[in-house]
């Protein structure tokens, strides 16, 4: 009896220790409907094993320096919006999301929406009162950052292939929590902030952002920070999920204690510090971690096979998130889109070569695990070579057809750079390898 005393106990004590720290555990995405997409299969994602760790011994290790070195940049452009004094966008920049109420746009499910829909949303974005706010913050939960401040979703043309779910263009990008953010003003509605991050700018929801103060920013900007090494974690807080945590979120950490913290907001609106206990190894690290054979594997195996999610929508990734998220953990910071990450490190042209010299360009200079191969409107990861042919690492949408749609595969795959060319109704011009522009190593 005695015993049973002593165990129920020790439970309660290990209980409200966890409840009075945040707990970071293992966990999922919600499923959503784009969980239900097409996806297909062809030749390269059936016979090239779906594992990056074969590729990952082809990677040469980056030294500790340069890593560092690299780590350093990446810091700074994170915590750039708290750097800022203003919004610092032009005129067009702040309001270019107005072009699409001049154009015909569709709900998903196909209906037009009416010009007054966009006049409302235009209203709601309150532009007079820009910058009336002009103040830092941080992203206190895993959010979506919208062109208008609205969660309505709009769509061009939805019966055409590439143009309907999940091409939501009301999605800019996903945010992860502990994001550094520089707010400019609110929605007339008071729901939503117009706040600028280090990699894109846009509409946030108001509950999932918290004001800071010069304190804590010093506090919070320590010169040491970890990042989560597994994908789709839960943050519980007094027993209760408050985000979803996706691989490649930034948390300040006390390296002699061993301790992570994470930004939460009190009833005043303003942010505070509070402590996270990783349930598990593996899921959180100190930055940046090393870039050898293990890691590589590791981190890829955690991104493969996840649904495409346009600007991350529900919770997912697009191509450039990916690329941006891979990276991150060895601490090469990448901005937001394709065109953006194609000018972010050492660029070679592959402009004008044939198919072969393509090829041969990219397997002689390129690096495997570390550079991108960069295309109009996508980007990829070169892994390295097999049978004589460059492999990539991509979230990728699909293969387009001569007849203008294209056979979905809508996930995150490893495949050659002439995916789908067994396909009788391939568009040989559209294939990868004919419209891949350059490489870029870091």
């Amino acid at each position: 009896m005695q015993n049973v005393i002593k165990i129920v106990a020790i439970v309660t004590i290990i209980s409200n220790f966890l409840l009075a720290d945040t707990v970071l555990i293992k966990g999922e995405r919600e499923q959503s409907d784009i969980d239900y997409m097409p996806s297909n299969d062809v030749n390269d994602t059936v016979e090239i094993p779906q594992d990056p760790t074969p590729f990952s011994k082809q990677a040469e290790y980056m030294s500790r320096e340069e890593q560092l070195e690299y780590d350093r940049q990446y810091n700074e452009k994170f915590f750039e919006p708290w750097t800022l004094s203003n919004m610092g966008l032009s005129e067009g920049e702040k309001k270019w999301q107005f072009m699409f109420a001049k154009r015909r746009m569709y709900r998903r499910d196909g209906t037009k929406i009416p010009k007054k829909w966009f006049k409302q949303e235009i209203e709601n974005s309150n532009f007079k009162a820009y910058e009336s706010i002009n103040r830092d913050g941080i992203v206190i939960k895993h959010s979506d950052l919208k062109l208008y401040p609205t969660d309505e979703e709009f769509y061009y043309n939805v019966h055409k292939p590439g143009e309907g779910f999940p091409f939501d263009y009301n999605q800019n990008s996903s945010v992860y929590i502990n994001t550094p953010i520089h707010i400019s003003h609110y929605s007339k509605d008071k729901k939503w902030a117009f706040v600028k991050t280090a990699f894109a700018f846009g509409w946030i929801k108001l509950e999932n952002i918290a004001f800071v103060t010069p304190q804590f920013k010093e506090k919070f900007q320590t010169d040491r920070f970890a990042i989560t090494t597994t994908d789709n974690l839960k943050l519980i807080d007094d027993g209760k999920e408050i985000s979803l945590i996706k691989l490649g979120t930034i948390f300040p950490m006390n390296v002699e204690t061993n301790e992570y913290f994470v930004a939460l907001k009190d009833e005043k609106g303003y942010a505070y510090m509070k402590r996270v206990i990783p349930q598990d190894v593996n899921l959180i690290v100190k930055k940046p971690i090393k870039f050898n054979q293990f890691n590589i594997a590791y981190i890829g195996k955690q991104l493969i096979g996840e649904p495409y999610g346009w600007g991350g929508k529900l919770q997912t990734r697009d191509c450039s998130t990916f690329t941006r998220d891979f990276f991150a953990p060895f601490g090469i910071y990448l901005p937001r889109n394709s065109k953006q990450q194609a000018e972010s490190g050492d660029y070679l042209s592959l402009k004008g070569m044939s198919k072969e010299e393509k090829k041969e360009t990219i397997l002689r200079y390129g690096k495997p695990c570390r550079s991108l191969l960069v295309l109009p409107g996508h980007v990829t990861i070169y892994l390295g070579e097999k049978s004589g042919q460059p492999i990539i690492m991509h979230d990728y949408w699909g293969v387009r057809l001569k007849d203008g749609t294209k056979r979905v595969l809508g996930r995150s795959v490893i495949t050659t750079t002439e995916i789908g060319k067994e396909l009788p109704d391939v568009k040989e011009k559209s294939m990868l390898i004919n419209t891949i522009k350059g490489l870029v190593n870091f």
